[in-house]
């Protein structure tokens, strides 16, 4: 089983990174060079050491190596004013994702995605509301990647970088407070604030189940004398209902929309539109 890791760069990965910048730029002599990167100009050593100074480079290790970089931060370069984003949102509430790259050594194995479905759970625990990137015009792999992993095409807009070459760029946002993977997302964040912490090792399906009856029984404690009752505790509680529930179905390894949905057409099959139901 491969060993991942996530982490803030430092400077001892800086040549790690720089390695990975100088494959990519050795594999565009013999492919389309889709970003337009040049060599010498973008990315490079320095650029690097930049981002890692401002602690805004993030690296990705598959088994110890690193295979993959990103720049996150929230910065919005010149012409991102005018491009046509859905979400209204400051630049706090923004994260930015630049320069993603992997190693050409380690391409088409799917880590790419895996890096953006990291970067959606940093920006949920950042508070951020979107997350936006542009891409060079006609990126038809940068393209792909992102509208498969959610991201929204939002119109093509001057970045001013015709020095480098480059008309217009694509722009694409996520909108983290309604994202087209949404449950898949909250599975993940669970799951990782449980494995950070090391409580598998207390998770059996006798005990989540007793801890959801447990939840249970204090969202009902709620609303136990009158139906007036304070809404904020009220979600606390469903939350933590939710939250046990997902928990067990990781715990049992049953995918979670797919119980739902076969439970449903029973439901539907049981109880038909037109029957009546004594109560």
């Amino acid at each position: 089983m491969e060993e991942v890791e996530f982490k803030l760069a430092t400077m001892d990965d800086l040549k790690s990174i720089s390695a990975i910048y100088e494959h990519i730029h050795e594999a565009f002599m013999t492919t389309i060079n889709y970003p337009k990167w040049l060599k010498g100009l973008y990315p490079t050593e320095e650029s690097a050491y930049e981002a890692i100074d401002n602690q805004e480079m993030y690296i990705y290790k598959i088994n110890g190596m690193v295979v993959g970089s990103v720049i996150l931060n929230h910065q919005q370069d010149s012409g991102y004013e005018n491009a046509q984003w859905q979400i209204q949102a400051r630049d706090e509430q923004v994260l930015v994702i630049h320069t993603l790259a992997i190693d050409p050594l380690y391409q088409h194995k799917g880590y790419a995605s895996q890096m953006l479905k990291w970067i959606k759970k940093q920006a949920i625990l950042k508070g951020c509301l979107a997350l936006r990137l542009d891409i060079t015009e006609n990126n038809l792999p940068a393209r792909y990647l992102y509208q498969k992993n959610g991201f929204y095409f939002t119109g093509i807009t001057s970045l001013h970088r015709e020095e480098s070459g480059i008309r217009y760029s694509e722009m694409f946002e996520y909108n983290i407070q309604k994202p087209s993977d949404q449950l898949e997302l909250l599975v993940s964040v669970i799951d990782d604030f449980v494995t950070q912490r090391d409580w598998h090792q207390y998770h059996s399906a006798d005990n989540l189940s007793k801890s959801i009856i447990i939840e249970a029984a204090e969202l009902l404690e709620c609303f136990q004398w009158d139906d007036e009752h304070d809404i904020v505790h009220v979600c606390e509680e469903l939350a933590d209902v939710m939250i046990y529930s997902i928990q067990l179905a990781i715990h049992l390894h049953v995918d979670i929309k797919e119980i739902i949905l076969d439970k449903m057409i029973k439901n539907a099959q049981k109880y038909p539109v037109n029957k009546k139901v004594t109560v």
